[in-house]
């Protein structure tokens, strides 16, 4: 695990209601050319769906995003089996190999991904995620259980996490094993620059801890700090209560993907046994998360369990976060969880 400074002030444009129409705009001109030239027709007629295009061609459904937009396979999928399509071709232009691991865990019709360049598509090969397990640091990570905090492993490394929220993390510097304080990699860059390195690392711990524990339990008056991650704080509340979900067990995995950052929405995961031993894939999500779908068809793909589940808070129980469940092709449902925050927090 490197040391470097987070990248500061991040820039990004929020789409607008007359960008996506523009999208939608040349989405439709550009999946008309691409499927009039990839099938020899004539002519396609295109609609818009959503920020891309679609069309009906040769019986077969084609469906164009230029962006890589949240939710994009359980699109496909929805459409297709609105259109009662038996196979449905998704075009984009990035992120192809990713998207084709996903598609794996949708079931019939399994959406194929293709691969735009320019006037060309091909057919995109799935993309096996690479998932670096945490390093055996046993001395480290037993500290972050003295603390009293939530041991997640993630992409390299361990997290230690106070109700979801990363207040510590364990990793491999030079071969040796080390840990960072601090809420996230902002506060970590910052702590491991200032502190002194004869500091004792459980007293900076303890100390971060005590900061945060007051905006991270059941019943806090509403903070900043108890409004992150909240999709991990669901999982922690799970993970402690799974007789909840009518589980036996359950424990935190990694996404496929490393997270982004405390201030971006993301869901979190966990595999459960039920007491016949079956086992489930939970997926935590919080906020209209159009992707989850999509997160969980790709985790379903990679850990083969018996049954999916996708917990939400009841007011984030969206019917088209049900459609898109419904769509893989394990048996799967949404379920709905209030969180602890949920009582005094908005």
């Amino acid at each position: 695990m490197r040391l470097r400074p987070p990248k500061l002030f991040p820039t990004r444009q929020l789409p607008t209601k007359l960008n996506n129409e523009r999208l939608a705009e040349l989405a439709a001109v550009k999946l008309r050319a691409l499927v009039t030239e990839h099938l020899d027709i004539q002519t396609a007629e295109v609609q818009r769906l959503g920020g891309g295009a679609s069309c009906l061609a040769d019986g077969e459904g084609w469906i164009y995003f230029p962006t890589t937009a949240s939710g994009m396979l359980g699109t496909a999928s929805i459409w297709a089996r609105a259109h009662d399509c038996p196979q449905v071709n998704l075009i984009v232009d990035g992120n192809a190999g990713a998207l084709a691991f996903a598609a794996r865990g949708f079931a019939d019709p399994v959406p194929v991904i293709w691969q735009s360049s320019g006037r060309d598509i091909s057919r995109a090969e799935a993309a096996d995620p690479m998932i670096e397990p945490p390093p055996d640091c046993p001395d480290l990570t037993a500290t972050l259980v003295a603390s009293g905090l939530e041991v997640v492993p993630d992409h390299g490394v361990w997290i230690g996490e106070l109700n979801g929220l990363e207040v510590a993390r364990v990793g491999s510097r030079d071969g040796e094993c080390s840990m960072d304080i601090g809420v996230g990699a902002y506060d970590q860059f910052a702590a491991a620059a200032l502190l002194p390195e004869a500091e004792d690392r459980a007293d900076s711990l303890d100390r971060v801890i005590e900061m945060v524990r007051p905006h991270r339990i059941a019943g806090s008056e509403p903070h900043a700090i108890g409004r992150l991650v909240r999709s991990r704080w669901l999982r922690a509340q799970l993970v402690r209560d799974p007789g909840a979900l009518e589980l036996e067990s359950l424990e935190p995995i990694p996404l496929l993907v490393e997270r982004p950052g405390l201030m971006e929405n993301q869901p979190a995961a966990a595999i459960g046994n039920r007491a016949d031993g079956s086992r489930v894939l939970v997926a935590f999500t919080v906020g209209l998360d159009l992707g989850i779908g999509e997160t969980a068809a790709g985790l379903a793909a990679l850990h083969d369990p018996d049954e999916v589940l996708v917990v939400v808070p009841p007011r984030d129980h969206h019917q088209r976060i049900v459609d898109s469940v419904a769509a893989l092709a394990k048996p799967a449902s949404v379920v709905a969880v209030e969180g602890e925050w949920a009582a005094v927090s908005p």
